[in-house]
């Protein structure tokens, strides 16, 4: 049948009106999208470390839609989380104009094994498509690496995957399929697909990452087999899915450079049961999209569409039918628009014990922000999930776990481009789910945060204050805050450090400054305690031998001493013996729970039991209406109903420590008591005496970037350094569009070092480059 093309773009306009008074396709998919798409990629110096180096990372801040640094949020949680997911460490990091850089030291909290760095923004927390950003990392100690042991048996999944998501039978059908290891790994492999009569009609052959297609052409109600070999020999047995009835199947060539083609197909059994059916084809992208009509005359329908009219990366095309349900769908890569860096690197000279090394920016006519990890050639140390082009541009279209993703857009060309369209074929549907696209636009209620938000009311002076200084930090100026009527303020955008200090007064009548009493709260989102499974990846290592060891002493601890390892918590459980107490829940009153709550009774109140006061009285219950009331002891004596009101508005400021369990049940004068509490009154003062401020250290705060060392390793010329070793770590290069920058890097007397350097310019161009030169 001889098949006639459309050019689309002549077809491309809205049809609002088509189905009616209900909402359109578009009008709900634009709703879904109408909120900005954060995304965060973090460019590591190497992702397999040695105890006693750092891990350096820069973070970029990505606007899915805009394709620009996301300057809408400063606060990046990070955090780094072990093989199962518990969570190691976490800091929060600030970003200044999209970009940020930190790092975490492998210090006695780490042992050998296999972690995760994760990062995300408050913000991204409002979708339901999570794109946080995790790499596994393999850290290696003393004890060498642990590594699990593979199963004895091999194990592999093949599948297939019809594009545009089913078979239909009695037209033409490209399959595609995938073969994976027991690690998630592709494995190559070959085939013969067989009728139910054992007639071969299709055969195939797999990429080196176990993915490819064919075409078929299925009857209805037959079974197919496929015979699959595998690249060790071992063969296995697949039945391929049924084919539909009725519906229409989709094939897309992504051959040409400046023409895309999508050929739609359906059976005559669809065609002379719904003869007039006019479809809807939404080409979309990140809340973007593009429609046309589709209706079959016969049962080939093809058009080409110019790439210039699509969106750059990844476009979703979708087919509706005339009930808006989506019946076929695929993710189509359109690298026409997309500006590929050409980045310049070489060696200039060898100056003392360094070397001065130049860069520039070939392509791009903006300037940019890169960073730069410098590695031995031989390095195997550096085996990232994503760069930061496939990290923007892929990542968030996808479902579940990749292979190699960064593998398609390094050196892009005709094969890669081919591979990278059957990747799509065989990854499904977009990640972006119909049935939560259909279920309504999505609320608000995580923010995008800026800084620490502090609040907070002065108590004394009672009256007469309207507003309150806070003196000036290291990155905050000294201001003045306006009280309400109440004489409470809220100040968000404070960057406050570790161990900061911040102080606050008032002025007095007679223009003095004074020290007030107030209570004080920092908010601020915090890290997952628990990395989620999703992002769990199927275990492999970098590590190349499960005997591997390191020599003792091959890091120096001679540069820089490590960090003391703090363990915090937000209510520790210290040791705490009484025989009445079977899970004593003990807190050591600080600032931090001074400035926290009001008093005593919002203390009790929001750690376990229903405490009020009014009037001068104070009532303390059990949360369960079942059960009484607990006792209440200061300073290990009872306080019955009456003395209860020592409590009333009882600063935590006299409070030492306070001992709640809210499960014991203790006999008391005239019955028993559901649940214990025991408040010490203060020995030591909680503040150092100043009348002129109110000083305290913030117990929310960020976490500032180290400038770079290297570590002081016992030998370049160990194969190990070769291996696994570090060279340089530039985290903020700036590239400008007619000078090259220059640096300098150390002289570990290897001859060729690789520098793999990821970026964003001023126009969102993305720069992701691997560059190898001759240094000795």
């Amino acid at each position: 049948m001889k098949i006639k093309y459309f050019v689309l773009f002549n077809m491309l306009f809205n049809y609002l009106l088509l189905f009616g008074q209900q909402k359109s396709v578009e009008a709900t998919y634009s709703d879904y999208f109408s909120l900005p798409r954060e995304a965060v990629y973090m460019h590591l110096n190497k992702t397999t470390f040695f105890k006693g180096e750092e891990i350096w990372f820069k973070g970029y801040a990505y606007d899915q839609k805009n394709r620009l640094s996301s300057k809408a949020t400063t606060n990046i949680n990070v955090g780094i989380y072990d093989a199962v997911g518990n969570q190691v460490k976490k800091a929060l990091f600030a970003a200044k104009d999209g970009v940020m850089h930190g790092n975490f030291a492998i210090d006695s909290t780490f042992s050998a094994g296999t972690y995760y760095l994760k990062a995300e923004t408050n913000w991204m927390k409002n979708f339901r498509e999570n794109n946080a950003f995790v790499q596994k990392i393999d850290i290696i100690t003393d004890e060498g690496f642990a590594k699990r042991k593979s199963s004895e048996t091999a194990q592999f999944d093949f599948q297939f995957l019809p594009e545009g998501g089913h078979m239909v039978a009695n037209t033409q059908n490209n399959i595609g399929f995938k073969v994976i290891d027991s690690n998630g790994k592709g494995v190559k492999a070959s085939g013969i697909v067989y009728n139910a009569q054992q007639q071969q009609v299709a055969s195939f052959e797999s990429n080196a990452l176990g993915m490819g297609t064919f075409l078929l052409q299925p009857e209805q109600n037959q079974q197919y087999t496929a015979k699959i070999t595998l690249e060790n020999g071992a063969e296995i047995t697949e039945n391929m899915p049924a084919a539909k009835a009725e519906g229409i199947a989709l094939i897309v060539k992504n051959v040409v450079d400046d023409m895309l083609i999508v050929e739609f197909n359906t059976n005559e059994k669809t065609l002379a049961k719904y003869p007039d059916k006019t479809y809807k084809i939404l080409i979309h992208q990140n809340g973007n999209y593009k429609t046309a009509m589709l209706k079959f005359k016969n049962t080939t329908k093809a058009v080409s569409i110019e790439k210039k009219i699509l969106f750059a990366g990844v476009n979703t095309i979708t087919v509706f039918d005339d009930k808006q349900q989506p019946v076929v769908e695929r993710l189509v890569f359109n690298e026409y628009g997309l500006k590929n860096a050409n980045v310049h690197v070489s060696k200039i000279n060898t100056i003392n014990d360094s070397i001065l090394v130049s860069i520039k920016e070939l392509n791009l006519n903006d300037a940019a922000q890169v960073s730069i990890s410098v590695l031995p050639e031989a390095t195997q140390s550096y085996r990232p999930d994503h760069s930061i082009v496939s990290n923007f541009y892929l990542k968030p279209h996808i479902r579940g776990y990749i292979e190699k993703p960064h593998y398609y857009f390094h050196n892009m060309d005709q094969k890669k481009q081919l591979e990278l369209d059957v990747l799509l074929l065989t990854q499904g549907w977009s990640r972006y789910d119909w049935k939560d696209i259909f279920g309504g636009k999505l609320s608000i209620r995580h923010y995008f945060e800026n800084g620490i938000t502090i609040s907070g009311r002065v108590n004394f002076p009672a009256t007469g204050i309207d507003s309150i200084l806070l003196h000036s930090t290291k990155n905050n100026s000294a201001q003045f805050i306006k009280l309400d009527t109440d004489q409470k303020f809220e100040l968000a955008g404070a960057f406050l450090e570790k161990d900061e200090n911040i102080r606050f007064s008032y002025v007095s009548k007679d223009g003095d400054l004074k020290k007030p009493k107030m209570y004080l709260r920092f908010k601020v989102s915090d890290t997952d305690e628990q990395l989620s499974e999703d992002f769990l990846q199927p275990y492999y290592s970098n590590v190349d031998t499960s005997e591997f060891a390191m020599p003792k002493d091959f890091i120096y601890d001679k540069v820089e001493a490590l960090d003391t390892i703090v363990l915090e918590a937000e209510n520790p459980r210290l040791a705490y013996k009484d025989r009445f107490m079977a899970d004593p829940q003990v807190t050591d009153i600080t600032e931090k729970e001074y400035y926290y709550y009001y008093n005593v009774v919002q203390f009790l109140h929001l750690n376990g039991f229903n405490a009020v006061q009014n009037m001068g009285a104070v009532y303390i219950s059990h949360r369960s209406a079942r059960r009484g009331r607990p006792a209440v002891f200061l300073d290990n004596r009872l306080l019955r109903d009456p003395a209860k009101r020592i409590l009333y508005n009882l600063s935590l400021s006299e409070i030492e420590r306070i001992v709640i369990d809210t499960h014991s049940v203790v006999p008391v004068l005239g019955g028993k008591a559901d649940g214990i509490i025991k408040i010490y009154t203060r020995e030591t003062p909680l503040f150092e005496f100043n009348d002129m401020y109110l000083s305290t250290k913030t117990p929310a705060f960020f976490t500032k970037g180290k400038a770079y060392y290297a570590p002081s390793y016992a030998s370049y010329l160990n194969p190990l350094f070769q291996k696994y070793g570090t060279i340089a770590w530039m985290p903020n290069v700036a590239l400008h569009t007619n000078t090259p920058t220059s640096f300098k890097i150390y002289d570990t007397y290897t001859k060729n070092v690789t520098l793999f350097i990821e970026g964003i310019s001023e126009n969102g161009s993305l720069i992701s480059e691997q560059k190898t030169i001759k240094v000795r």
